[in-house]
């Protein structure tokens, strides 16, 4: 037993240092994981039905920093997506990988002049839209099933791959982001740069934040993408109410023109003791002129939190296409113009 303790003593005293040299490391992540039911009333498809095991952007990360003086600090974060379903996004399965693809991640330094990074980061535009998002951006019951999004197939609740962003330090509240990405896609291989920025106060309970984000068509030669977002909130006591307005564009490749599409959202929250209520409806306007082609959503969220990093939470929702068209969902296909999809679900979460 002596000789078990000196050794661990001794091994102790050598990994101590490299210990100290890691003090800033800090490991987190979230598991969210929720079972669903969900059916359609359309008479066009296969599956009207479907009950499932979805996972919610569950994650796993280690970040850091290091004063290098005269307030000056190295920054990184690495962030995986976890899979505990093993079904994959949309229920597209995973081949049992452990990791599920690269969430935030990056390097960058951040002073006094604010913070420079490069890496795979969440869209300014997407960022925008988070004091009033219910759902993390994540699963079947969210508002980006509709807000960020449009008719034309386009959408903004993105996060970029090679981005260069900056962030301002915050002053009385306000404060802004802009993110540079060079992204090579479509059938031409061609080679474009996006960029996506944005401002917001936030401050004696008030929020506002305007956004913009940039993308030049690589299916329309000559057209670019675009979308500008408006989110404003206001907090009182245990009580939010926010509200969403954005304008999407987006070249239509038949008439080699850009097609425009408004949408709106309406979003509530209240906590009392541990409970929380949420809900929320969203409505996406007619695209590109074409009169009925939009879609409404509505959620409701009840969540119970046990402590402060577990929560047992449900949710219903129901997504109803307008009468001229099919191209919105929440997990069933729509089959045929004017589908309605409905669904209820019940999840637990916990942070680390």
């Amino acid at each position: 037993m002596k000789k078990k303790l000196i050794a661990v003593a001794i091994a102790t005293a050598f990994a101590a240092p490299a210990f100290a040299d890691n003090s800033n490391v800090e490991v987190y992540g979230k598991i969210n994981v929720n079972g669903e039911s969900f059916n359609t009333n359309s008479t066009a498809v296969a599956v009207a039905s479907k009950t499932q095991f979805t996972n919610n952007a569950s994650r796993f990360g280690v970040k850091g920093k290091e004063d290098l003086g005269d307030g000056l600090n190295a920054i990184w974060q690495l962030e995986v997506q976890i899979d505990p379903t093993g079904n994959g996004t949309d229920g597209v399965k995973a081949g049992n990988k452990p990791f599920d693809g690269t969430r935030n991640s990056q390097i960058g330094l951040k002073g006094d002049f604010g913070t420079v990074f490069m890496g795979n980061w969440d869209t300014p535009y997407k960022v925008a839209h988070n004091k009033v998002e219910l759902f993390d951006n994540a699963g079947s019951f969210s508002s980006g099933k509709l807000i960020g999004g449009n008719a034309g197939g386009k959408s903004y609740v993105t996060r970029q791959s090679n981005v260069l962003q900056y962030w301002t330090p915050s002053v009385n509240g306000l404060s802004g982001q802009v993110a540079l990405s060079r992204v090579t896609s479509g059938s031409a291989k061609t080679t474009v740069t996006q960029y996506s920025v944005s401002g917001s106060y936030d401050a004696d309970g008030i929020y506002a934040a305007l956004a913009y984000e940039n993308r030049p068509d690589q299916t329309v030669v000559g057209l670019k993408d675009s979308a500008t977002r408006l989110v404003g909130a206001y907090t009182l006591g245990s009580a939010l109410v926010g509200l969403t307005y954005e304008r999407l564009s987006t070249g239509v490749v038949a008439t080699n023109t850009t097609g425009s599409q408004n949408n709106w959202e309406l979003t509530g929250k209240y906590k009392f003791g541990a409970s929380t209520l949420g809900a929320f409806y969203a409505q996406n306007g007619d695209f590109n002129g074409v009169a009925n082609t939009g879609a409404k959503m509505v959620s409701l969220r009840y969540g119970y939190n046990f402590s402060k990093r577990t929560e047992l939470w449900a949710a219903y929702t129901n997504l109803k296409n307008d009468s001229a068209t099919k191209a919105y969902k929440s997990v069933l296909t729509p089959g045929s113009l004017g589908a309605t999809e409905s669904g209820f679900g019940l999840g637990l979460s916990h942070t680390f």
